[in-house]
């Protein structure tokens, strides 16, 4: 697809997000989004109380970009999500793209998005996340179905943003490729999803009682108002993987713990469980009967291992858009294994909590 030195603004479509402490992200966040090839007639930025230098990061990029000269559009700008306070003073006949920063303390990342999108002017809502990098094309691949009167909700493909080596690791153990998404049964997560903003009043809004998991709850609640999501793997978000073995495990006890609040994905956890509680019956019985029997543990590993390996082996042959050097490669493939009992521990001490808090 190649950049016209016009860009379009898409005056129906808003693009919403929620802030909390991002001080670190926001402006490459940022960046990216104001580099889109099309872009949103709205922004709704809902920061949820930060205690860093989020709020005014956020509104001096905004300022500094309203006084570029050159772009195609004026950026109108709020910083209280007041409509009759947005700056208007140009007369020059670009068209505008009016940028709201509403603060909100101590809401949770659905009151926040739920404020945006109720406040928004287009009839199209986009979201994403500050811990993300978004591709350039990405507003455009994002909106292009809505052609389609029967498109009601678009996902995209999420991509892993590595920068160091864990990073990597954990990317191949969580991120399918994008063969590996079934196109049918698609759930896509509010880093990378557009919808009508019908389809939101239809579904009831964000859950807001439930601060993780969250997106995976919405995404049900959408389809059972009887909305089909569709798929676009040409709309691409780059995610950042974790930086360390503590954020990885809080990551995803979260993940878990919203699964169990929002009754969620009860198969997956039960297999999770019985597979725990096999395991250690093996173990056992190696120990106390016989020392034969943790050969079973073989075709085990190979079962537990095998998606991640296969991703490994795609990404060593460089089908991928981060690389591991020589080391890295040797050394992967005993992270991996370790990676993901630690999720899956995670996963399993969050649902039980989940469980026990609801």
């Amino acid at each position: 697809m190649t950049v016209s030195n016009k860009r379009k603004v898409l005056s129906e479509v808003s693009f919403i997000t929620t802030v909390y402490n991002e001080g670190e992200n926001i402006i490459e966040f940022l960046k990216s989004l104001m580099n889109q090839t099309a872009m949103p007639g709205e922004i709704i930025i809902v920061d949820g109380g930060s205690k860093d230098n989020t709020v005014k990061s956020t509104l001096d990029f905004f300022e500094e970009e309203s006084s570029r000269e050159g772009n195609d559009f004026n950026i109108l700008l709020s910083d209280d999500g007041n409509k009759n306070k947005i700056r208007s003073d140009r007369q020059d006949g670009k068209p505008a793209i009016i940028v709201r920063v509403i603060k909100k303390n101590g809401a949770n990342i659905s009151q926040g998005r739920n404020t945006a999108i109720k406040g928004a002017a287009g009839r199209i809502i986009c979201v994403s996340d500050a811990g993300c990098v978004i591709d350039r094309h990405w507003l455009e691949e994002i909106t292009g179905l809505y052609n389609d009167a029967s498109c009601n909700a678009v996902g995209g493909l999420n991509l892993p943003l590595c920068r160091n080596f864990l990073q990597k690791c954990l990317a191949v153990c969580i991120m399918p490729q994008k063969e590996e998404i079934d196109r049918k049964n698609y759930m896509p997560s509010s880093r990378n999803i557009s919808f009508r903003k019908k389809i939101w009043m239809d579904a009831g809004g964000y859950p807001e009682d439930m601060e993780y998991g969250e997106d995976m709850k919405f995404d049900f609640n959408i389809k059972a108002a009887g909305c089909n999501i569709k798929f676009n793997p040409d709309a691409v978000v780059y995610w950042k993987m974790r930086e360390n073995p503590v954020q990885i495990s809080r990551q995803f006890f979260r993940y878990a713990k919203g699964d169990a609040r929002g009754r969620m994905y009860l198969h997956r956890h039960l297999i999770r469980f019985f597979s725990f509680l096999a395991l250690l019956a093996i173990l056992l019985c190696a120990i106390f009967l016989s020392k034969w029997i943790f050969l079973m543990l073989i075709p085990l590993f190979m079962a537990y291992t095998y998606k991640a390996y296969c991703r490994l082996a795609k990404i060593c042959m460089g089908k991928g858009n981060y690389r591991f050097n020589t080391d890295g490669k040797v050394l992967s493939v005993f992270i991996i294994p370790l990676i993901l009992l630690q999720i899956d521990f995670s996963k399993m001490s969050g649902y039980i909590y989940g469980l026990l808090k609801k």
